[in-house]
């Protein structure tokens, strides 16, 4: 077996063969150049060429000839098996980059960088959850996102009825975020099918995900690392549970709204969420993920049917307060119709620590660039707007905030992928580092405003 593997190599059009001889003729110099360097008598018959060569020449044996000549081959054939060895390399590497115009160089000290980056664990779902990932994956692939299930809207909710699975759409969406290489997959896993038929409104993400967890017999699991493997995706998605969860919501007249689709459809105001089952069984991946992680972040995104029915499974909660990782809330922008209308900043919080418990975030971050006028009131039109930062409450709460713009002048309104993972990554290198804290300083003084 092993020397059917080895002679693969020198199958023709591999393009290896040629820099494999090569490296191996710099072997062989290398060798001759040692040998007659150090006198050895196999390579007898050589000397006496050499010697009887310069005699002619000279009139005498110098053997400074066999030393110079020694010299030569040594540092010729070192050269050849650089270069062979450098050759080999590149051509077994470039056919595996995801791009054949990358630089090898490139390629490689990115990989490395990206490997040292802390590990993140980012907990939530929809498009908030999204953007961030997109943000973070230029930083580090140490990222773990622990994604909701409960969705039952749309193709997901279709899907999870007619196949008693976990939602994929946010899943997908967070496949398509961590991928390598973005563009055409992308725009492939967000097509959604239209006519009048049983595909119709479907997305071919969602599609792909179900068909992977048939493939391997409703291991979600296994689904979605083949489908990370097939984007190249930079960290983990991870389900929260794996359990079928339908998520309701007790409004503050006492009724009670059932389906995460609903909740904000239902013209009230919520006063909790909780999920049947109660407690939903955990996956084991996103609980070791918390415990490892250097930084948990929760958040952006739709408070009551994305952020918070993750820490409503069993232990998620309880496992983010115990770690000594720095907890970080990533504030909206804006307020969000039929959820969190009215609501302050210190208000998320508040509802965030009422269903999962004090200390399960130390530090939030807001948005404080300027918002347009032009957008501000058509979001008003809606129901929506901007979500006031009450920095002294929630310093009350023991909790700092941090302000800077996370966001950019053609979409206000959603965070900027690029704006928001450069300060969070300024955030985490500046708590981790005791001797250089003026980054965060920097950051903290404009929380004061």
């Amino acid at each position: 077996m092993f020397r059917k593997r080895w002679f693969r190599w020198l199958i023709p059009g591999l393009n290896i063969k040629r820099w494999l001889t090569l490296f191996s003729l710099g072997v062989g110099l290398l060798i001759i150049g040692i040998s007659l360097l150090f006198n050895y008598q196999w390579l007898s018959a050589i000397e006496d060429i050499v010697l009887a060569y310069s005699y002619t020449l000279t009139g005498f044996y110098n053997y400074t000839v066999l030393t110079a000549i020694g010299l030569l081959l040594i540092a010729l054939g070192g050269i050849l098996m650089l270069i062979g060895t450098s050759k080999v390399i590149k051509t077994i590497i470039r056919a595996v980059l995801p791009d054949p115009s990358s630089k090898v160089s490139d390629i490689i000290f990115q990989n490395i960088r990206l490997d040292k980056g802390p590990k993140i664990v980012v907990i939530g779902g929809g498009t908030g959850l999204s953007n961030l990932l997109r943000g973070l994956k230029a930083h580090t692939s140490n990222l773990s996102a622990i994604v909701t299930v409960a969705d039952d809207g749309g193709s997901s909710g279709r899907l999870r009825e007619d196949f008693q699975m976990i939602a994929p759409g946010d899943l997908r969406n967070c496949l398509i975020a961590l991928a390598e290489q973005e563009g055409d997959m992308e725009n492939l896993f967000r097509y959604r099918f239209d006519g009048n038929n049983e595909l119709s409104g479907h997305s071919f993400g969602n599609l792909f995900i179900t068909a992977l967890a048939q493939v391997y017999d409703g291991d979600i699991h296994e689904a979605l690392e083949a489908a990370s493997k097939l984007l190249r995706v930079r960290g983990r998605v991870i389900p929260s549970s794996t359990e079928f969860i339908n998520l309701s919501a007790e409004m503050t007249d006492g009724s009670i709204v059932d389906g995460e689709s609903n909740i904000p459809n239902s013209g009230k105001q919520i006063r909790r969420v909780f999920s049947t089952p109660e407690s939903p069984k955990p996956e084991g991946a996103a609980l070791r993920a918390i415990d490892e992680a250097d930084v948990i972040i929760l958040g952006p995104g739709s408070l009551y049917t994305s952020i918070i029915p993750n820490l409503l499974t069993d232990k998620i909660a309880d496992h983010v307060r115990a770690s000594k990782a720095n907890k970080l809330y990533i504030a909206n922008v804006m307020t969000q119709p039929g959820e969190t209308s009215g609501y302050s900043l210190a208000d998320h919080v508040q509802a965030i620590i009422d269903h999962s418990g004090a200390g399960i975030i130390d530090t939030v971050l807001a948005n404080d660039g300027p918002l347009p006028i032009q957008m501000v009131e058509q979001y008003s039109a809606v129901g929506s707007e901007p979500v006031a930062i009450d920095s002294k409450r929630l310093k009350e709460m023991g909790i700092r905030t941090v302000r800077a713009t996370l966001i950019n002048s053609e979409k206000p309104a959603v965070h900027d992928p690029v704006r928001l993972g450069k300060v969070i990554m300024d955030i985490v290198y500046a708590m981790k580092s005791d001797m250089e804290p003026r980054v965060l300083e920097y950051y903290l003084q404009r929380s004061d405003h």
